[in-house]
Protein backbone atom coordinates (compact mmCIF):
# COMPACT_ATOMS: atom_id res chain seq x y z
CA UNK A 1 0.00 0.00 0.00
CA UNK A 2 2.91 2.52 0.80
CA UNK A 3 4.53 1.43 -2.73
CA UNK A 4 0.91 2.57 -4.19
CA UNK A 5 0.70 5.45 -2.24
CA UNK A 6 4.12 6.80 -3.67
CA UNK A 7 4.01 5.76 -7.02
CA UNK A 8 0.44 7.52 -7.53
CA UNK A 9 1.19 10.57 -5.60
CA UNK A 10 4.28 10.92 -7.83
CA UNK A 11 2.34 10.52 -10.69
CA UNK A 12 0.12 13.07 -9.46
CA UNK A 13 2.66 16.29 -9.12
CA UNK A 14 2.38 17.59 -12.14
CA UNK A 15 -1.78 18.55 -11.39
CA UNK A 16 -0.14 19.08 -7.84
CA UNK A 17 1.34 21.69 -9.02
CA UNK A 18 -0.65 23.03 -11.72
CA UNK A 19 -3.49 23.55 -9.68
CA UNK A 20 -1.81 24.30 -5.72
CA UNK A 21 0.19 27.12 -7.90
CA UNK A 22 -2.85 28.79 -9.48
CA UNK A 23 -4.34 28.76 -5.95
CA UNK A 24 -1.67 30.12 -4.75
CA UNK A 25 -0.81 33.25 -7.45
CA UNK A 26 -4.83 33.73 -6.81
CA UNK A 27 -4.60 33.80 -3.33
CA UNK A 28 -1.57 36.52 -3.94
CA UNK A 29 -3.84 38.34 -6.02
CA UNK A 30 -6.86 38.29 -3.68
CA UNK A 31 -5.09 39.76 -0.74
CA UNK A 32 -3.06 42.50 -2.46
CA UNK A 33 -6.31 44.03 -3.93
CA UNK A 34 -7.75 44.03 -0.61
CA UNK A 35 -5.37 46.82 0.63
CA UNK A 36 -6.37 48.97 -2.25
CA UNK A 37 -10.25 48.08 -1.98
CA UNK A 38 -10.18 49.22 1.94
CA UNK A 39 -7.92 52.61 1.52
CA UNK A 40 -10.52 53.41 -1.17
CA UNK A 41 -12.90 51.54 -2.54
CA UNK A 42 -14.80 49.52 0.08
CA UNK A 43 -17.28 52.58 0.68
CA UNK A 44 -18.28 52.90 -2.79
CA UNK A 45 -18.23 49.32 -3.06
CA UNK A 46 -20.66 49.05 -0.13
CA UNK A 47 -22.97 51.96 -1.51
CA UNK A 48 -22.91 50.33 -5.16
CA UNK A 49 -23.66 47.07 -3.10
CA UNK A 50 -26.03 48.11 -1.10
CA UNK A 51 -27.97 49.09 -4.50
CA UNK A 52 -27.89 45.35 -5.68
CA UNK A 53 -31.03 43.27 -5.33
CA UNK A 54 -31.35 41.27 -2.13
CA UNK A 55 -31.89 38.18 -4.05
CA UNK A 56 -28.08 38.54 -5.79
CA UNK A 57 -26.62 39.37 -2.83
CA UNK A 58 -28.06 36.26 -0.91
CA UNK A 59 -27.03 33.58 -3.70
CA UNK A 60 -23.70 34.23 -2.88
CA UNK A 61 -24.13 34.11 0.83
CA UNK A 62 -23.02 37.89 1.58
CA UNK A 63 -24.78 41.20 2.50
CA UNK A 64 -23.95 44.35 2.27
CA UNK A 65 -22.44 45.12 5.63
CA UNK A 66 -20.08 42.06 5.62
CA UNK A 67 -18.38 42.44 2.01
CA UNK A 68 -15.86 45.03 3.40
CA UNK A 69 -14.47 42.86 6.37
CA UNK A 70 -11.82 40.29 5.67
CA UNK A 71 -14.13 36.95 5.95
CA UNK A 72 -17.19 38.94 3.62
CA UNK A 73 -14.35 40.07 1.19
CA UNK A 74 -12.51 36.35 1.13
CA UNK A 75 -15.63 34.38 1.19
CA UNK A 76 -17.52 36.67 -1.63
CA UNK A 77 -14.58 36.92 -3.65
CA UNK A 78 -12.35 33.69 -3.61
CA UNK A 79 -13.84 30.63 -1.21
CA UNK A 80 -17.24 30.74 -1.79
CA UNK A 81 -15.88 30.01 -5.42
CA UNK A 82 -13.18 27.20 -5.32
CA UNK A 83 -15.12 24.23 -4.37
CA UNK A 84 -17.15 23.89 -7.78
CA UNK A 85 -13.85 25.15 -9.45
CA UNK A 86 -11.00 22.95 -7.75
CA UNK A 87 -13.84 20.03 -7.67
CA UNK A 88 -12.70 19.78 -11.43
CA UNK A 89 -9.36 17.97 -10.00
CA UNK A 90 -10.91 16.22 -7.50
CA UNK A 91 -13.54 14.21 -10.19
CA UNK A 92 -11.27 14.00 -12.73
CA UNK A 93 -8.95 12.11 -10.27
CA UNK A 94 -11.23 10.32 -8.04
CA UNK A 95 -13.25 8.82 -11.55
CA UNK A 96 -9.70 7.92 -12.66
CA UNK A 97 -7.98 6.34 -10.02
CA UNK A 98 -8.72 2.74 -11.07
CA UNK A 99 -10.98 3.38 -13.96
CA UNK A 100 -8.46 4.85 -16.50
CA UNK A 101 -5.98 1.56 -15.95
CA UNK A 102 -8.84 -0.73 -16.65
CA UNK A 103 -10.10 1.36 -19.85
CA UNK A 104 -6.50 1.20 -21.02
CA UNK A 105 -6.41 -2.47 -20.19
CA UNK A 106 -3.40 -2.37 -17.66
CA UNK A 107 -5.06 -2.86 -14.59
CA UNK A 108 -5.20 -6.20 -14.65
CA UNK A 109 -1.80 -5.88 -15.52
CA UNK A 110 -1.08 -4.40 -12.26
CA UNK A 111 -3.36 -7.19 -10.12
CA UNK A 112 -1.46 -10.21 -11.83
CA UNK A 113 1.84 -8.60 -9.16
CA UNK A 114 2.07 -9.55 -5.52
CA UNK A 115 -0.55 -6.56 -4.75
CA UNK A 116 -3.85 -6.90 -3.31
CA UNK A 117 -7.07 -5.13 -4.21
CA UNK A 118 -7.11 -3.53 -0.97
CA UNK A 119 -3.43 -2.52 -0.87
CA UNK A 120 -4.17 -0.68 -4.76
CA UNK A 121 -7.50 0.90 -3.77
CA UNK A 122 -6.54 2.17 -0.43
CA UNK A 123 -3.17 2.88 -1.44
CA UNK A 124 -4.35 5.40 -4.30
CA UNK A 125 -7.07 6.42 -2.16
CA UNK A 126 -4.46 8.06 0.36
CA UNK A 127 -2.82 9.32 -2.92
CA UNK A 128 -5.35 11.15 -4.04
CA UNK A 129 -6.61 12.60 -0.05
CA UNK A 130 -2.40 13.60 0.14
CA UNK A 131 -2.69 15.39 -3.35
CA UNK A 132 -5.83 17.39 -1.98
CA UNK A 133 -4.18 18.74 1.09
CA UNK A 134 -1.05 19.46 -0.81
CA UNK A 135 -3.07 21.85 -3.15
CA UNK A 136 -4.60 23.38 -0.43
CA UNK A 137 -1.40 23.57 1.24
CA UNK A 138 0.20 25.35 -1.69
CA UNK A 139 -2.85 27.55 -1.86
CA UNK A 140 -2.63 28.51 1.71
CA UNK A 141 0.74 29.78 0.74
CA UNK A 142 -0.09 31.76 -1.69
CA UNK A 143 -2.93 33.26 -0.13
CA UNK A 144 -0.23 33.88 3.50
CA UNK A 145 2.37 35.47 1.65
CA UNK A 146 1.60 39.18 1.99
CA UNK A 147 -0.54 38.74 4.88
CA UNK A 148 2.36 40.53 7.30
CA UNK A 149 1.66 43.81 5.05
CA UNK A 150 -1.99 43.45 4.42
CA UNK A 151 -5.01 45.34 5.85
CA UNK A 152 -6.67 42.34 6.38
CA UNK A 153 -5.64 41.54 9.75
CA UNK A 154 -5.88 37.87 9.67
CA UNK A 155 -3.08 35.89 11.00
CA UNK A 156 -1.36 32.67 9.13
CA UNK A 157 -3.09 30.15 11.27
CA UNK A 158 -6.63 31.77 10.92
CA UNK A 159 -5.69 31.96 7.48
CA UNK A 160 -5.25 28.18 7.17
CA UNK A 161 -9.25 27.35 8.90
CA UNK A 162 -11.01 28.12 5.31
CA UNK A 163 -8.53 25.73 3.68
CA UNK A 164 -9.44 22.63 5.71
CA UNK A 165 -13.30 22.64 4.73
CA UNK A 166 -11.85 23.21 1.20
CA UNK A 167 -9.92 20.13 1.36
CA UNK A 168 -13.18 18.08 2.72
CA UNK A 169 -14.75 19.17 -0.53
CA UNK A 170 -12.23 18.27 -2.72
CA UNK A 171 -11.73 14.78 -0.90
CA UNK A 172 -16.08 13.90 -0.78
CA UNK A 173 -16.26 15.09 -4.54
CA UNK A 174 -13.68 13.09 -5.46
CA UNK A 175 -14.64 9.70 -3.46
CA UNK A 176 -18.40 10.36 -5.06
CA UNK A 177 -16.21 10.09 -8.24
CA UNK A 178 -14.53 7.12 -7.66
CA UNK A 179 -17.70 5.78 -5.98
CA UNK A 180 -19.94 6.27 -9.33
CA UNK A 181 -16.54 5.24 -11.28
CA UNK A 182 -17.21 1.40 -9.89
CA UNK A 183 -20.55 1.56 -10.79
CA UNK A 184 -20.94 3.19 -14.32
CA UNK A 185 -19.63 1.47 -16.93
CA UNK A 186 -17.00 4.39 -17.93
CA UNK A 187 -14.81 6.43 -15.91
CA UNK A 188 -16.27 9.71 -19.02
CA UNK A 189 -20.18 8.67 -17.08
CA UNK A 190 -18.97 8.61 -13.95
CA UNK A 191 -17.22 11.82 -14.25
CA UNK A 192 -20.08 13.29 -15.76
CA UNK A 193 -22.37 12.27 -12.65
CA UNK A 194 -20.07 13.23 -10.31
CA UNK A 195 -19.85 17.08 -11.82
CA UNK A 196 -23.91 17.23 -12.57
CA UNK A 197 -24.14 16.40 -8.59
CA UNK A 198 -21.27 19.15 -7.82
CA UNK A 199 -22.63 21.62 -9.38
CA UNK A 200 -25.94 20.86 -8.89
CA UNK A 201 -24.99 21.51 -4.74
CA UNK A 202 -23.64 24.60 -5.57
CA UNK A 203 -26.49 26.05 -7.40
CA UNK A 204 -29.39 24.39 -4.83
CA UNK A 205 -27.22 26.03 -1.62
CA UNK A 206 -26.93 28.72 -3.18
CA UNK A 207 -31.07 29.24 -3.84
CA UNK A 208 -31.58 27.66 -0.90
CA UNK A 209 -31.09 31.46 1.05
CA UNK A 210 -33.73 32.75 -1.79
CA UNK A 211 -36.19 29.91 -1.34
CA UNK A 212 -36.19 28.15 1.86
CA UNK A 213 -38.30 25.24 0.66
CA UNK A 214 -34.89 23.92 -0.91
CA UNK A 215 -32.98 24.03 2.34
CA UNK A 216 -34.05 20.42 2.82
CA UNK A 217 -32.59 18.82 -0.54
CA UNK A 218 -29.68 21.04 0.12
CA UNK A 219 -28.50 19.94 3.29
CA UNK A 220 -28.00 16.25 1.46
CA UNK A 221 -25.37 18.06 -0.66
CA UNK A 222 -21.86 18.99 0.08
CA UNK A 223 -22.02 22.85 -0.61
CA UNK A 224 -24.36 23.22 1.98
CA UNK A 225 -21.98 22.16 4.75
CA UNK A 226 -18.95 24.16 3.43
CA UNK A 227 -18.29 26.70 5.54
CA UNK A 228 -15.90 28.50 3.48
CA UNK A 229 -14.09 31.47 5.26
CA UNK A 230 -16.01 32.18 7.59
CA UNK A 231 -13.79 29.19 9.04
CA UNK A 232 -11.29 32.52 9.45
CA UNK A 233 -13.55 33.27 13.10
CA UNK A 234 -13.60 29.38 14.10
CA UNK A 235 -14.15 26.23 12.19
CA UNK A 236 -17.13 24.36 12.06
CA UNK A 237 -15.57 21.08 13.44
CA UNK A 238 -19.42 19.41 12.80
CA UNK A 239 -19.86 20.38 9.26
CA UNK A 240 -16.12 19.13 8.62
CA UNK A 241 -16.04 15.59 10.52
CA UNK A 242 -19.76 15.12 8.32
CA UNK A 243 -17.89 15.85 4.93
CA UNK A 244 -15.40 13.77 6.23
CA UNK A 245 -17.45 10.90 7.40
CA UNK A 246 -19.49 11.18 4.16
CA UNK A 247 -16.13 10.61 2.09
CA UNK A 248 -15.51 7.20 4.22
CA UNK A 249 -19.19 5.74 3.41
CA UNK A 250 -18.30 6.69 -0.43
CA UNK A 251 -14.62 5.14 -0.02
CA UNK A 252 -15.62 1.94 1.62
CA UNK A 253 -18.78 1.61 -1.29
CA UNK A 254 -16.15 1.66 -3.62
CA UNK A 255 -14.19 -0.13 -2.16
CA UNK A 256 -16.95 -3.03 -1.60
CA UNK A 257 -17.86 -2.69 -5.41
CA UNK A 258 -14.58 -3.22 -6.56
CA UNK A 259 -13.06 -6.26 -4.56
CA UNK A 260 -16.90 -8.31 -5.61
CA UNK A 261 -16.98 -7.47 -9.16
CA UNK A 262 -14.59 -8.86 -12.13
CA UNK A 263 -11.87 -6.67 -13.81
CA UNK A 264 -12.34 -5.95 -17.54
CA UNK A 265 -9.28 -6.88 -19.43
CA UNK A 266 -9.66 -2.94 -21.68
CA UNK A 267 -12.16 -0.82 -22.84
CA UNK A 268 -15.68 0.88 -21.36
CA UNK A 269 -18.09 -0.82 -19.92
CA UNK A 270 -21.99 -1.22 -20.62
CA UNK A 271 -24.98 -1.12 -19.33
CA UNK A 272 -26.73 -5.04 -19.06
CA UNK A 273 -30.42 -4.94 -18.92
CA UNK A 274 -32.43 -7.95 -19.70
CA UNK A 275 -35.80 -7.73 -20.74
CA UNK A 276 -38.63 -9.80 -19.85
CA UNK A 277 -38.94 -12.84 -22.47
CA UNK A 278 -35.45 -12.08 -24.04
CA UNK A 279 -33.60 -15.42 -24.90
Amino acid sequence: MIATLRYTFAQLRGQILGWGLSLAAFGLMIVAFYDNFAAGQGQKMLEMVKAYPPEFLAFFGSDPASIVSPEGFLGMYAFSMLPPIFGIFAILVGSGLLATDEEQGRLDLILAHPVSRAGLFWGRVAAFAAAALAICALGWLGFSLLLGRSALGVSLGQMALPFLPLAAQLIVYGALALMLSMVFPARSAAAAAAGLIMVGSYLLSSLARLEPGLQTVARLLPYEHYQAAGAINGLNAGALLSLLAASVVLALLAWWRFERRDVRVVGEGEWRLRLRGAV
